[in-house]
């Protein structure tokens, strides 16, 4: 069978309504060609008719079955039909043109009823000149195609004439009045046609002059577009080359300047191109600070073929030294073992410098920020905890260098997102650790878990189900191992059915077993991964996966604890507090030891009340700052004495809103600004400065408001002494329930009775 594998070039160029012709000399040239017409015209939704004898069908189909084309399916619907010449044609001898168009125009318009864009036929002509008149026939069979078929109706064809067996007058007809021609495996335009009305009006070489006049006229319009389009194409290149922001630099490996664009010049210090290229022929000795790094850079090239991020020192012109990053790769080898090298240049600099001014001021604050010293230790320590944890599973898997990637990426708080940072430590868990197929990580948010990122799962689906926060949560050890059973018990707990089912999906339903971790800083959960091994696995999580795992929980911890610390160094929000409530103190009589007071209360009522670490850290911070606002209160009004009237009273109220405004301005307190803004408010609705009412108080404030009322009755006011314990204590019972939430009192009173 001849070769297939060479297709008809070109052949995207035939459209419905195209006339072509396939001429050859031999029959082996005709197979290629027609299979590509054909398999051209199924994929366009046509109907194919392919004329021939039946020995040539064979080999044609034969061919068509090493095509992708489902040939089976296409010949059974009847898209592809093989039909004998004579089927179409008729008796060779009794060959009639008008008969053979109008047989073709019913087939189209019956091909459009059963829903084809159109219809194709490629046919074999030879043998049908054999007769007397069959030259005229032919050659009005080939003019009147146009005028009948392809002018009206969506009709593609291929006509195949053997140059050997016709007379050059049908042959050159042939040419005239096709619209493209296929030649020795390419489809080509057709220079030569000419309108078929020439033909019908006997006027052959009237219109074929004028065909010929106008073709070489549109040839020549052509090829001056397609010359501008050229020169206009190099302009733009130039263009680009000469004005792009990165400079561009040509050179031999002997460090000799081929060609430079104009930023590559600016960088070297000149004004011009031709200066930098004419002033330099060794890079190593006369661009290169060390020439050391030019060796460097060439055996990298001589190794790989190209190098990327090459840094290193150069010289201006100048004299002024900077810094650069390179991109290059080798071009072109000589026979002598040099090379061509095209490179792309960046000026780094700034960047340089500024890593310098960064590391300097680095060091000025571990110089003088003393009071950090004890967090470092604790830092130092930590990083040591992680070093050593590494250095037990040096020997699990070599893949562990990875997780110093992690590491790095602490160091670099300010280039790399949270999220960004997460979706590092979700890859490279699943990577490492040998028995996770897939896994997700995700956030708290203030009620339910929002995923950063999956690998096994569709993202966008976890993200439309709404898990509660708890439905994650660790319940007995920072890190835990589920089967699937105990997941979904507990993820049905807490979420709708809707999302449940959601879930189950998207992953429950995929697991076998899952392995988990809460990150929680300081009280407060931040984030949280889980591990998967999907069903059919017959592996399950070890002790030295776990361990691994732990690993992961460090350097998440580390991370969100660096990001802690960047928050507070520079404002040392501890030591800030303590000080406003010294000065409120000198500000305010009344107040002295009265904010530890209160905060210490409080904190003693949350824990009574078995509150969490979270919430018990915010009231003790929010009691110690509830009258911080008193300090924009009017010293007179404020530590006068005797009775304030109706105007200094209403002043006073406000001093909630004042402290819980001025908090809300610190990025390290403003969690707590609400709490303050509502310490004042009561139970039954009668409070201040919002009147909220019950439940719709925050519990932290409920708390603060407790601790309050009891340090200020046992206190001594210029007005009043201050009252008994049996009396402090009274109020509170006589108030349970009216100024103060029933359970807090309670509370309260247990501290105070017991």
């Amino acid at each position: 069978m001849p070769d297939l594998k060479h297709e008809i070039k070109n052949m995207d160029l035939l459209t419905e309504g195209d006339h072509a012709v396939l001429f050859y000399e031999e029959k082996s040239e005709i197979l290629n060609s027609v299979r590509d017409f054909i398999i051209h015209s199924l994929g366009k939704n046509q109907k194919c008719y392919y004329i021939d004898q039946a020995d040539n069908q064979k080999l044609i189909l034969a061919a068509l079955k090493n095509s992708d084309l489902n040939l089976e399916k296409m010949l059974e619907s009847g898209q592809l039909l093989c039909l004998e010449k004579e089927e179409i044609y008729g008796d060779p001898a009794n060959f009639r043109a008008q008969e053979i168009l109008n047989l073709i125009e019913k087939s189209v318009i019956s091909a459009e009823k059963e829903g084809y864009s159109g219809l194709s036929i490629t046919g074999e002509l030879t043998g049908i000149v054999d007769f007397s008149g069959g030259k005229e026939e032919i050659i009005k069979y080939e003019w009147q195609l146009h005028q009948q078929i392809f002018e009206k109706y969506p009709v593609t064809a291929l006509c195949r004439y053997n140059i050997n067996q016709f007379d050059s007058e049908i042959i050159k007809a042939a040419v005239e009045l096709h619209d493209y021609i296929v030649w020795q495996g390419e489809l080509h335009e057709n220079p030569y046609y000419i309108d078929p009305e020439g033909y019908r009006q006997n006027k052959v070489e009237e219109y074929e002059i004028k065909s010929w006049l106008k073709n070489i006229n549109e040839y020549q319009k052509k090829e001056s577009l397609y010359k501008k389009a050229i020169s206009q194409s190099q302009e733009r290149y130039l263009r680009l080359f000469n004005n792009s922001p990165i400079g561009i630099i040509k050179t031999n490996s002997e460090g000799e300047v081929i060609h430079v664009n104009q930023r590559m010049a600016e960088i070297a210090g000149y004004d011009n191109i031709v200066d930098a290229i004419n002033n330099y022929s060794d890079l190593a000795a006369e661009f290169y600070l060390n020439s050391g790094r030019r060796d460097v850079f060439l055996n990298c090239l001589k190794k790989n073929g190209e190098v990327e991020n090459f840094e290193f020192e150069a010289r201006k012109n100048t004299g002024e030294r900077i810094w650069l990053n390179m991109n290059a790769q080798i071009t072109d080898r000589n026979d002598d073992g040099s090379f061509i090298i095209e490179g792309f240049v960046f000026d780094i600099s700034e960047k340089k410098e500024y890593e310098k001014e960064l590391e300097r001021k680095k060091e000025e604050l571990a110089a003088s920020n003393q009071q950090l010293q004890a967090y470092n230790e604790e830092m130092m320590a930590m990083n040591e905890e992680l070093e050593d944890s590494f250095k037990e599973l040096e020997d699990l898997n070599n893949r562990f260098e990875k997780m110093i990637n992690l590491v790095s990426d602490i160091e670099n708080l300010s280039t790399i997102s949270e999220e960004e940072f997460l979706s590092k430590i979700l890859q490279q868990a699943v990577t490492i650790i040998p028995e996770a197929d897939a896994g997700s990580i995700y956030t708290f948010g203030k009620e339910n878990v929002e995923f950063v990122d999956c690998i096994g799962y569709n993202l966008d689906n976890l993200k439309q189900s709404t898990i509660k926060n708890e439905a994650f949560y660790n319940q007995n050890s920072s890190i835990e191992i589920m089967t699937v059973a105990e997941l979904k018990t507990r993820n049905k707990k807490y979420m709708q059915q809707h999302d449940f089912q959601n879930l189950k999906k998207e992953s429950l339903n995929k697991i076998k077993e899952t392995m988990f971790m809460d990150l929680e800083i300081n009280g407060s959960k931040k984030a949280g991964i889980s591990l998967d091994i999907k069903t059919g696995s017959s592996k399950s999580f070890t002790n030295n996966s776990q361990k691994i795992f732990t690993a992961f929980y460090n350097i998440a911890s580390s991370f969100y604890k660096l990001k802690e610390y960047n928050l507070l160094q520079n404002n040392f929000t501890r030591e800030i507090i303590s000080s406003t409530i010294k000065m409120l103190e000198m500000y305010d009589l009344y107040t002295r030891g009265h904010s530890e007071n209160v905060a210490q209360l409080a904190v003693e009522i949350a824990e009574e009340m078995e509150l969490s670490q979270k919430v018990i850290d915010d009231i003790y911070w929010s009691g110690l700052v509830h009258d911080i606002g008193k300090m924009l209160i009017p010293l007179e009004v404020l530590n006068k004495e005797g009775k304030l009237t109706k105007s200094e009273y209403e002043l006073i109220k406000e001093h909630p809103v004042l402290g819980s405004n001025a908090l809300k301005s610190s990025n390290s307190l403003k969690q707590i600004a609400d709490y303050v803004r509502h310490h004042h408010e009561r139970w039954d609705g009668r409070g201040y400065p919002d009147g909220l009412q019950g439940g719709e108080i925050p519990i932290e404030s409920r708390i603060i408001c407790a601790a309050d009322a009891w340090d200020a009755m046992r206190s001594k006011r210029t007005y009043r002494e201050p009252l008994t314990f049996d009396h402090a204590l009274s109020e509170i019972k006589d108030n349970k329930g009216l100024q103060f939430a029933p359970n807090v009192a309670e509370a309260l009173i247990n501290i105070l009775e017991n």
